[in-house]
């Protein structure tokens, strides 16, 4: 039982993954709830907009491109950050970070 349990910590460990983000789905019905593009939509515009949006670019941060993105990409990238960009983890929970990622990958985002 316990090399089980070191297997699969060492197979998640040189994978790069973690559980956090093998738990997360996203199906068309959760990426096209308007409720859950809303919430996105309200907190892209309170704190990410500070750096990806139109007033930030160029400037800040690159300017987003979700058509060239999965939803599990920009999940990791809010959850976890990159490079200068911060993690939004412990600021904001999971359905944020997933709604976040509805508004990016949605038809009516901008930046």
């Amino acid at each position: 039982m316990m090399l089980g349990v070191v297997l699969a910590a060492s197979a998640s460990y040189f994978s790069g993954s973690s559980a956090s983000a093998a738990e997360v789905t996203f199906s068309a019905e959760f990426m096209n709830d308007p409720k859950n593009i809303a919430i996105g939509k309200g907190l892209f515009q309170k704190q990410c907009a500070r750096c990806h949006g139109q007033r930030a670019y160029p400037g800040k941060a690159p300017k987003l491109k979700p058509e060239k993105y999965k939803a599990d990409f920009v999940y990791r990238r809010i959850t976890k950050g990159f490079r200068g960009m911060p993690g939004w983890k412990r600021r904001y929970n999971k359905l944020q970070r997933k709604s976040l990622t509805a508004y990016i990958m949605s038809k009516g985002f901008t930046n």
